[in-house]
């Protein structure tokens, strides 16, 4: 397979740089949108309250990123997010409801050369409740994951990875838009991508499975932002496999050009292995364009390498990856973007270019297709059709 459609694709973003009226939800390309705390006709966000931020927290009920939104991403999902929006959503400075419900279930078919899969992804279903309305939330998640040869969703065995809790007790809203929380979620790192089969996310242990218990600190003063997790390691794997330490992620942005930039570290132990990861990300939005490029450093250091099999005490490997990311965002509801990364570790030394479709054509669907080639230490083509079907209420 040719990448001669990047070429192209790379063209047309260079002729259609006009006004955009709307950004997609993924974080980095929302950088210079203000329409949240400024919409006009309505009464602004106060000062101490604004989140003028590439940080999750913004929009999602989990500061990390991806499942249920808080009602500031409810409405912005509902009301600049599609190219259609039949179900406008109040004002989330009016909104005083003491419970949001969300569903997120996805369908995937993957393409390979010798075979096809079509199978469901995931399903979740999260609650939160508010029983003040602000200052204090608790919130509960069931994720059920799917495998690639599975017709349909169902019952596993035990020391299955197939089912996820997930849950959180969340003090926020505190000056400068400070909070506090206890969780068992995914662990706090970096920016989480929308898609998590991205190298810099799976290949360092953070795709959608990875979970850890922790209590976290972040804070929102308007332009830049910054969090702190003390992780206690994933309560689905025995006490001696788990990783225990310390995770941040700070950044800060500016509205010229939509410019910002992000630092992350991580490190933690088991009883055999300590693993320090770092990362570094800056990135642009000029006119209709958005431009990411992202660096992750990963080490893994034997502790005890005679206490434990091989087998159970596996960890990903240390690596370096590089990401670099190109998106054109003109039309509302739709992305046209590309993905070039690269991986060495000590397995494998390979690059992987990524052209890609996102269409969100109505409020609670959500398409993607991707076309990959990797080559390197492997060779492989392949690409995926996914369905993601999402609500709020």
């Amino acid at each position: 397979m040719t990448f001669s459609y990047i070429k192209i694709l790379t063209f047309i973003l260079l002729i259609f740089t006009h006004k955009t009226f709307a950004t997609p939800l993924y974080s980095i390309m929302e950088s210079n949108n203000c329409d949240g705390c400024h919409k006009g006709g309505r009464t602004e966000k106060p000062v101490l309250e604004r989140r003028c931020t590439l940080d999750c927290q913004g929009c999602h009920i989990d500061p990390t990123g991806g499942g249920g939104r808080n009602q500031w991403g409810t409405y912005y999902s509902r009301n600049e997010m599609n190219m259609v929006n039949p179900f406008p959503y109040p004002d989330p400075l009016t909104d005083k409801s003491r419970f949001d419900l969300h569903y997120d279930g996805r369908y995937l078919k993957r393409n390979l050369p010798q075979r096809s899969r079509a199978f469901p992804m995931d399903s979740e279903l999260s609650l939160r409740l508010r029983p003040f309305v602000k200052y204090l939330s608790l919130s509960y998640s069931f994720i059920h994951f799917g495998r690639i040869d599975d017709s349909l969703l169902h019952m596993g065995y035990d020391g299955d990875r197939r089912y996820r809790e997930r849950w959180q007790i969340m003090v926020d809203n505190l000056p400068l838009n400070t909070y506090l929380r206890a969780y068992q979620s995914t662990p706090m790192y970096g920016i989480k991508r929308p898609n998590h089969t991205l190298w810099i996310r799976q290949r360092v242990g953070l795709d959608q499975f990875a979970t850890t218990r922790a209590a976290e600190i972040g804070m929102t003063p308007t332009v830049p932002f910054f969090r702190a997790s003390y992780m206690q390691g994933d309560p689905y794997k025995p006490e001696d496999l788990k990783q225990k330490g310390y995770s941040y992620h700070a950044g800060l942005r500016g509205v010229s050009f939509g410019w910002n930039l992000n630092v992350s570290g991580w490190d933690t132990k088991s009883d055999y292995q300590k693993v320090n990861m770092r990362a570094f990300g800056l990135g642009a939005k000029i006119f209709d364009i958005v431009f990411y490029g992202e660096r992750n450093w990963r080490s893994v250091d034997a502790l005890d390498s005679g206490a434990s099999p091989y087998e159970k005490t596996y960890v990903a490997p240390a690596s370096t990856i590089t990401e670099y990311d190109i998106a054109w965002v003109h039309i509302r509801g739709l992305i046209l973007g590309g993905v070039y990364e690269t991986l060495v570790d000590e397995y494998r030394n390979s690059t992987r270019k990524s052209a890609y479709l996102k269409l969100n054509p109505i409020t609670f669907l959500n398409f993607e297709y991707w076309l990959r080639s990797e080559s390197g230490s492997r060779n492989l083509n392949d690409s995926f059709f996914l369905v993601h079907l999402y609500g709020d209420i």
